[in-house]
């Protein structure tokens, strides 16, 4: 392991901004040279062996490093640091970069058209993913059983009751930066939330962090007139790929309302 402190590259700001400066570094270390003893880290950040091992306690208390005893040709077995998945997770990555450079050549090769069937393609799974969970009879219990779904997906779902209906709260949003680029992308998740929810609800979304809002807002309430609107799920006849149901969302004006369902 390099001991040149000199050359080391430098440690994320968001990492440092979360972690501290010297947890960020540990982690970074770990990141690129996993397996490392307490007084190798030590050694090579220049931090007392005490104050290494501190720090390794309170990242072990996070579930951010984990310890594996190794045996020695010599001596006692000694305790190698790795990340966890956790810890994987807060680090930088560009899948956002990829997946916005796969839809713009989807687009270049497909056209509007070949976009707009990607759309299709992955809102279907996402029905067939959600709908596994998405599995009450009481509204309010299909919105509370999706936002758990949603979060567990990284989207830090809630549910508000307003009087009038219910909020479908995402405070965080996995995929924000390709929908700035893509916004269609923030309709056709608003039209699974439908399909899965049931035909005996409205769903309509007119907040979106990738239009610069704090949290992508849907409001969903029973439909009123025929349908049911004691918030019972009503039957659903079997779906097929150009059968999307009415969302209204504002944060996608470029999506085909024949083509989506959308309402104007």
């Amino acid at each position: 392991m390099p001991t040149d402190t000199t050359s080391r590259p430098a440690v994320s700001t968001s990492l440092v901004a979360l972690l501290g400066e010297a947890r960020a570094a540990i982690v970074d270390v770990l990141r690129q040279n996993p397996g490392r003893s307490a007084p190798e880290l030590a050694n090579y950040l220049g931090i007392s062996a005490v104050a290494i091992r501190r720090h390794l306690a309170l990242l072990e208390d996070d579930d951010l490093v984990e310890a594996v005893t190794v045996r020695q040709r010599r001596g006692r077995p000694a305790a190698r640091y790795h990340l966890t998945a956790a810890a994987e997770r807060l680090l930088p990555h560009r899948y956002d970069r990829l997946a916005s450079e796969v839809l713009e050549f989807v687009s270049d090769r497909g056209g509007r058209e070949g976009l707009r069937e990607f759309f299709r393609w992955r809102m279907q799974r996402e029905v067939a993913g959600l709908g596994v969970a998405v599995t009450a009879e009481d509204l309010h219990e299909r919105l509370s059983q999706l936002a758990d779904a949603l979060s567990l997906a990284g989207f830090d779902a809630s549910v508000d009751d307003d009087g009038a209906g219910f909020r479908l709260v995402q405070s965080h949003c996995t995929i924000e930066r390709v929908a700035r680029e893509h916004p269609e992308l923030c309709a056709y998740e608003a039209a699974s939330f439908s399909k899965v929810l049931g035909s005996d609800v409205t769903v309509s979304r007119r907040e979106t962090m990738a239009a610069g809002s704090t949290a992508c807002v849907c409001t969903v309430a029973p439909k009123t007139g025929g349908a049911p609107d004691d918030g019972v799920r009503s039957q659903q006849p079997t779906s097929t790929s150009n059968d999307v149901p009415k969302v209204v969302d504002a944060s996608a004006s470029t999506v085909d309302s024949t083509d989506l369902g959308v309402r104007r």
